[in-house]
């Protein structure tokens, strides 16, 4: 039977922090992106990017929401915790899956989708409070019926392939406009948190794309200035992300009117984590392509994921600041314009020099960010 509604001040407890079986879970999601980002490695072209954004959109929805189940019931039983562990081996399966879920392997993954559903409906009915089982009663059918819709795309090919996976954010838009309309209550310090961790996780793929990339390649300084190059553009992007911004989210999120809080939860962390995350599978498979050979010309497909990938996630890291009014974001959105414009230095000098390039742009930008603001504190103050 589910449990009664949450009280605010269970809710708080509840999301105090992550738990260490929640880390497990969510070291699954290290091979998610990988296997996402191997899709446009081997299809670099608008139709790989297509399907990767297609997989990765449907992935990270069922992803998010266990990390909305946790913030409600705490993994603090046996049986939760062995659900949340065979809930994080059929997600490993759909990762499995994902390099050929528009082929061979369709079937399989939509049908680990369905189980990954079942059980996360199952336990969010169960432990999550009476308002949000009812709202669960609605919108963990239709994530089942979107795993129906990936098996049914397995047996077919060609136009009607992509219309099965596209079916799926219709219904992903009817239950987040039903989610806002009330039953949830995100608990700040565990949803911050949270996503924070998910977020290093895809920085960190970055930085395996890195040593994926040099397999294979002779260690010398090419690959050697490429490497630190990667890291160091990963790192500025990190920087964007986490200095001060996790604090001024929770409180954003806390302040908020209650009825808000699920509206802002979903465009905030859903959609534009989205995007970010997005942003880095594409910088990610452009970095495999540049290590290569650093010093050389990057093919142009290459160069327009790096910076198509690194403008992608400044746009979203900007838009992620504006719903949550974390802080200015002209200077991101500047940015990730000039970013675009590296494309030729990659493919006319070097991949090291585009690469110099745009950490030279997004270091400069956030240092000017962080000059200006400063500055207007000072002259705040002072009148």
């Amino acid at each position: 039977m589910p449990s009664r509604d949450l009280p605010t001040d269970r809710i708080a407890r509840i999301a105090a922090r992550v738990s260490t079986v929640e880390l497990l879970f969510d070291l699954v999601f290290v091979f998610t992106i990988s296997r996402v980002a191997q899709i446009v490695v081997h299809h670099p072209d608008a139709t790989g990017i297509a399907q990767a954004a297609l997989v990765l959109g449907l992935v990270w929805w069922m992803y998010d929401a266990f990390a909305w189940l946790t913030n409600q019931a705490a993994p603090d039983t046996a049986f939760v915790r062995i659900a949340l562990i065979a809930a994080m081996a059929a997600f490993l399966v759909v990762s499995l899956a994902i390099p050929e879920a528009f082929g061979a392997t369709g079937v399989l993954f939509g049908a680990s989708y369905i189980v990954v559903a079942v059980i996360h409906a199952a336990l969010f009915i169960h432990r999550g409070g009476r308002a949000a089982a009812r709202r669960m009663l609605i919108v963990g059918p239709s994530n089942v019926l979107v795993g129906v819709l990936l098996v049914c795309s397995g047996f077919v090919e060609g136009p009607i392939d992509w219309v099965f996976f596209t079916l799926p954010f219709v219904a992903f838009f009817f239950s987040a406009a039903l989610s806002a309309r009330g039953g949830f209550d995100p608990g700040a310090t565990h949803f911050v948190e949270r996503h924070g961790l998910l977020m290093i996780i895809a920085f960190g793929e970055s930085i395996v794309s890195v040593g994926v990339g040099a397999t294979g390649h002779e260690i010398g300084p090419a690959l050697i200035v490429g490497a630190v190059l990667a890291v160091g553009l990963v790192a500025s992007l990190s920087w964007c992300y986490f200095p001060g911004d996790g604090g001024r989210a929770e409180r954003a999120i806390a302040a908020a009117p209650r009825e808000q809080r699920t509206r802002l939860a979903l465009v905030a962390y859903y959609l534009e984590h989205l995007a970010m995350i997005f942003g880095l599978v594409l910088l990610a498979a452009g970095l495999h392509e540049v290590l290569g050979d650093a010093f050389a010309p990057v093919e142009a497909s290459g160069a327009w994921l790096v910076a198509g990938g690194t403008a992608l996630y400044l746009v979203a890291d900007a838009a992620y600041r504006r719903t949550l009014s974390l802080g200015p974001v002209a200077w991101r959105l500047a940015a990730a314009a000039v970013a675009l414009a590296t494309v030729p230095l990659g493919t006319t000098l070097s991949g090291a020099a585009q690469l110099t390039a745009i950490i030279a742009i997004v270091v400069a930008a956030l240092i000017t960010e962080t000059t200006a603001g400063r500055r207007s504190t000072v002259a705040t103050t002072a009148a």
